[in-house]
């Protein structure tokens, strides 16, 4: 089973490097995210050790793999849905049906691009899911907009680069 965090922007995120998104990661404070990820310590070097990123060539699907552990064993996925193209409009529509709070209500008409980093359920219990939030807020840093993360909570940035619910957010 997949779950997804999905991030809604007005505008795509453009060129980036493998460095830009690799750095975003390493400058995080990954022992006080493994702390409240429930995570032990100790997972961080060795998925530092592995931590690679593989782009699609010539597509926007997937956008990028993120990998922290052997080749056998499943990335992160992270692909960007444009909204104008048939299947981003049903994927938009789907996303708008029982999630968005009455406040998410006009970002979801002004989205044009949705991103989405997909992990496996044995990635909810690793740095799996540490490194795939620590993507979501590079996605957020770079493009704005808002999330709807595995809790099925709607999330912004505030200007710290913390995520804070919607309902705690001035809009």
């Amino acid at each position: 089973m997949s779950y997804w965090i999905m991030i809604l922007l007005q505008h795509p995120l453009g060129t980036f490097s493998k460095e830009d998104v690799l750095a975003a990661i390493a400058a995080s404070n990954l022992t006080t995210l493994c702390d409240q990820y429930g995570l032990d310590p100790a997972l961080i070097q060795p998925a530092l050790d592995q931590l690679t990123i593989e782009t699609a060539d010539g597509g926007h699907l997937p956008l990028f793999f993120l990998r922290y552990q052997p080749l056998h064993r499943p990335p992160i996925v992270v692909t960007e849905w444009d909204v104008a193209a048939e299947a981003g409009e049903r994927f938009l529509a789907e996303v708008g049906k029982g999630f968005p709070p009455p406040f998410a209500g006009q970002h979801l008409v002004q989205t044009r691009f949705i991103y989405t980093v997909e992990l496996v359920e044995s990635q909810l219990s690793d740095m799996g899911i540490l490194l795939a939030y620590e993507v979501a807020r590079w996605v957020m840093k770079r493009g704005g907009g808002i999330m709807l993360g595995l809790d099925r909570t709607w999330y912004r940035l505030n200007p710290h680069q913390a995520f804070i619910p919607l309902s705690q957010a001035v809009l």
